[in-house]
């Protein structure tokens, strides 16, 4: 080692070459007898030491392995637990996560599905009960997948959206991208005709306060909800529709859900019930959640994070995710955190995903950007979504928005996989 070497070298000036016995510095030889005694245990010290040093070094080599084994450990159950870096299985069950704030939030009631893919079912139509004249002309059309924008509780936007494009179940298949509900006055409406037209959708976050706001409802014993919203306590509407427009109704609508949270916060809070702390207080989610059947209730919070569709059939041969608000372009399309797939907007200049507009640039730029980089291949894919009313409708080669502000009495907009083509009708200002 480095310091025995430095110690041998220091030591030759004591060594007198002249020295010779009988001579006149012979008296003045003993010094370096005696040095040369000492020197051999110096030695023996050094490699004791260097002994010593071997043995720190394997010691603390071991701990750090030991703690890299651990941190590994601990960051791969993160990853299967947040939807981080590994991918997730399609699942066909609903499954409580258990993620961090930055995700979904960390409570039990946000049940969701990561990712699904459409299996296609137009239905039989040998066994369509229309006559043989539509018989023909329905086999004659193409099949169709349509992805729509956010709807909103606007059910005669939605309807006059059918109508427009010839909606026919036995042949097509349409996709919500998500904020099915809230804002607009009909939101159980749209669910039930969702339902009965075997409509497809993907989860966004106003569907996502709803799904939690019935999940902790549903924990609540029903004699307490009874007594609160028997109580003068409660912010009384006299139904869900008028509760609605409370909401949308600008400075009048601040006052009721800040008088409707406080309120409801102190009630359950002398029972002893906690609301989570990131559940949106706002009543109109209250409402819609507290009003819904067991049958739309099941049907909301069906609706995956991601829905993918084949690229059989898609217009370029690639494969179609259909998500609610966009993705991190800096991550795998399977990598996604929840939380950016139902809120993002923008991205920082530190690349942080954001919810908000005022700042950063908007995600799907930036992945256009990534995306038209590098050279065509196999992991191409495109991303239809929604959520961005203030950018409406934006069409990049790589991904396409499609809200269209329906809810602000603009249009309702979709997307035929199938052949590219995009179709709007106008929406009624609520």
């Amino acid at each position: 080692m480095q310091p025995a070497s430095a110690s041998t070298s220091s030591s030759t000036p004591l060594l007198d070459p002249s020295a010779k016995t009988g001579s006149r510095y012979s008296t003045q030889s003993k010094q370096p007898q005696q040095q040369q005694q000492h020197y051999p245990m110096r030695k023996r010290q050094s490699s004791r030491n260097d002994c010593m040093s071997v043995r720190q070094v394997g010691a603390t080599l071991g701990i750090v392995l030991l703690l890299l084994t651990v941190t590994s450990l601990w960051f791969s159950t993160l990853d299967d637990t947040n939807g981080g870096r590994r991918p997730h299985k399609p699942s066909s069950t609903i499954r409580e996560p258990s993620t961090p704030p930055d995700s979904l939030p960390s409570d039990p009631f946000a049940q969701y599905i990561y990712q699904e893919e459409l299996q296609l079912n137009y239905g039989d139509s040998s066994s369509s009960s229309h006559n043989n004249n539509n018989n023909g002309q329905e086999q004659s059309k193409p099949r169709r997948t349509i992805v729509v924008g956010d709807v909103h509780g606007s059910l005669v936007g939605l309807e006059r959206f059918l109508k427009k494009v010839e909606h026919n179940p036995q042949r097509d298949t349409v996709i919500l991208a998500g904020d099915i509900v809230a804002k607009g006055p009909q939101s159980l409406k749209v669910i039930d005709r969702a339902i009965e037209h075997q409509i497809k959708c993907v989860r966004g976050n106003h569907d996502d306060v709803v799904i939690r706001w019935r999940g902790f409802l549903d924990s609540i014993d029903a004699a307490i909800l009874e007594e609160y919203e028997a109580s003068p306590a409660f912010v009384d509407e006299s139904s869900i529709d008028e509760a609605v427009g409370v909401v949308e109704a600008g400075a009048e609508a601040d006052e009721t859900e800040t008088r409707f949270a406080a309120t409801m916060e102190a009630f359950f809070f002398q029972r002893g019930i906690n609301i989570p702390s990131d559940l949106d207080r706002r009543s109109e989610h209250y409402l819609i959640a507290r009003a819904m059947t067991k049958a739309q209730y099941n049907y909301l919070r069906q609706c995956p994070l991601i829905l993918t569709i084949p690229k059989e059939i898609s217009l370029n041969h690639i494969p179609v995710h259909v998500v609610h608000a966009g993705i991190d372009p800096t991550r795998d399309i399977l990598h996604q955190r929840p939380w950016v797939l139902v809120n993002i907007r923008n991205l920082l200049k530190d690349g942080t995903p954001s919810r908000k507009k005022s700042k950063g640039r908007g995600w799907a730029r930036e992945f256009n950007e990534l995306h038209n980089r590098r050279s065509p291949s196999k992991r191409d894919f495109l991303v239809v979504y929604g959520h961005d009313a203030g950018r409406s409708l934006n069409v990049m080669p790589w991904s396409i928005g499609l809200d269209t502000g329906c809810v602000y009495g603009r249009e309702l907009t979709g997307y035929v996989v199938e052949t590219g083509l995009i179709v709007s009708s106008p929406c009624p200002r609520l």
